[in-house]
């Protein structure tokens, strides 16, 4: 997959590419880089996905395209982000209903952590119970 990065893109835009791809991933963006196989603290977490690439991103200067392959392990597409254009940001597995940030297995890749998130949810569509014990006569 292929991408688009340029100064107009909002982080919206990034995030919505890339979980087209990936629908059990999503980009998280912070404004403090992280080290390897490390998470990154929540309060450096950018909220507003209106924000465009030349807000948050000085050296994103002109239209360029990132080339994601299913191959490409979780570690090297956030390093790709750091080192092209500046960006901090984490890959987050969804697991069943919450999201999980992908510290421990960052040496995975965006194909298998996929794969991961896919499977937790057929695992917890498995497990939901049918009946509601809570209201009873």
């Amino acid at each position: 997959m292929k991408l688009e990065i340029s100064p107009d893109k909002t982080l919206r835009d990034i995030k919505t590419a890339f979980t087209q791809a990936w629908p059990h991933l999503k980009l998280v963006f912070f404004t403090k880089a992280h080290e390897a196989h490390a998470g990154s603290n929540a309060k450096f977490m950018i909220d507003n996905e209106n924000l465009t690439l030349a807000e948050v991103a000085p050296m994103v200067k002109g239209t360029a395209g990132l080339y994601l392959e299913q191959e490409t392990p979780v570690w090297q597409l956030e390093r790709l982000f750091e080192e092209e254009y500046g960006l901090h940001v984490q890959v987050f597995r969804k697991s069943g209903t919450v999201w999980l940030e992908t510290t421990v297995s960052d040496d995975l890749t965006l194909e298998q952590q996929e794969a991961r998130g896919k499977a937790s949810d057929r695992a917890s569509e498995t497990n939901i119970d049918p009946i509601d014990y809570r209201e009873q006569d």
